[in-house]
């Protein structure tokens, strides 16, 4: 069989020919052999492994694990999934680091021990046993995800919390939505965006975030940018239904949510990007991108008892009662606003 292709050697188009040859490869002492398919080029011998049979390396990672029963990276992604965790979430209930769990997730191989306590996670039994004697490691939040799987399956569960969000985020279109629908997947798109782009993200900080781009939005376009409802709470405006809303993009791996040690001792919650976060695709028009450049430029360095002192000053939170919606229309009373 022949081919026209790119020798990277001879820097142009040429005929090549499949072959196949033997690499051996020692992983922890084992020497594992593959035979890889390969393009070689009929003028200087240059060889290319044929795109179709994927990183040699992987294939060959991938013919250890399996020689001595181990779980794929997916197939612990998929573990993990299935009770919605967070990689800190699920390696705290195994009594692993989190950065174990995003190795082995990686592609770094596990030990067996290892293998063995993530694969018993698989099973409905031994997670109930482990939230019985290991659920004082989790938040409230993840613990009830974890009952709520438990109780039924993953599509009953999500089922379940999206129930419980739509009955808190009315999918209104109205001032208190900022005449706009809500849109998880913009509401997503934002979340990744701001994740990306600004270094430390707690979650009183990301909150105050969205808050602050979903008004100023409103205040430049009069369309506000994700249609999700604020209300005033005694730590400022935040999100209905966030808890939900969290839940799902950490069900989704669009975010990991990491506890955080600081240098005065406090711990906290940072929310990074997950290996999903690629998989957003919403494309904002020029004022949406301009309003979330210029949320990142003029916010996105203070610090979240910055921000928080920030939006307590807002007429948007100072004249909303208690747990109350806030209306976009405070947006026009906003201390910052999107110049000309």
């Amino acid at each position: 069989m022949e081919s026209t292709l790119f020798c990277p050697k001879c820097e142009e188009d040429r005929t090549f020919r499949r072959d196949q040859r033997d690499e051996e490869r020692e992983i922890r002492g084992e020497k594992i052999v593959l035979t890889v398919p390969l393009w070689v080029c009929s003028v200087c011998g240059e060889t290319i492994v044929d795109d179709e049979f994927g990183d040699p390396i992987e294939k060959a990672y991938d013919a250890y694990r399996e020689k001595h029963h181990l779980l794929k990276p997916t197939e612990i992604q998929e573990i993990r999934s299935k009770w919605s965790l967070s990689q800190a979430g699920f390696a705290a209930l195994l009594g692993m680091s989190q950065a174990t769990i995003n190795r082995y997730e990686g592609g770094s191989i596990q030990q067996e021990k290892e293998d063995e306590l993530i694969r018993m996670g698989e099973s409905p039994e031994h997670m109930a046993g482990l939230l019985a004697r290991r659920g004082h490691v989790l938040t409230e939040r993840q613990r009830r995800t974890i009952e709520l799987a438990l109780e039924g399956s993953p599509v009953a569960r999500l089922s379940a919390i999206w129930d419980g969000f739509f009955e808190s985020m009315p999918l209104e279109m109205t001032a208190r939505s900022g005449f706009r629908r809500f849109d998880f997947d913009r509401f997503a798109a934002v979340v990744v965006w701001l994740c990306e782009k600004i270094p430390v993200v707690t979650q009183t900080k990301l909150y105050k975030l969205l808050f602050y781009a979903d008004f100023l939005c409103f205040r430049s376009t009069s369309r506000s940018l994700t249609g999700a409802l604020y209300k005033q709470m005694p730590y400022g405006p935040v999100p209905v239904a966030y808890e939900s809303l969290r839940a799902r993009l950490e069900a989704d791996d669009l975010v990991q949510v990491c506890e955080q040690t600081y240098e005065n001792g406090r711990t906290g919650e940072e929310f990074l990007l997950g290996p999903r976060a690629s998989c957003v695709e919403v494309d904002f028009d020029d004022d949406e991108r301009l309003v979330l450049e210029f949320v990142r430029q003029q916010l996105g360095r203070l610090s979240p008892s910055a921000i928080s002192d920030l939006s307590h000053n807002e007429t948007a939170w100072k004249d909303t009662s208690p747990k109350e919606v806030i209306s976009y229309e405070k947006a026009m009373e906003l201390s910052l606003s999107i110049p000309d």
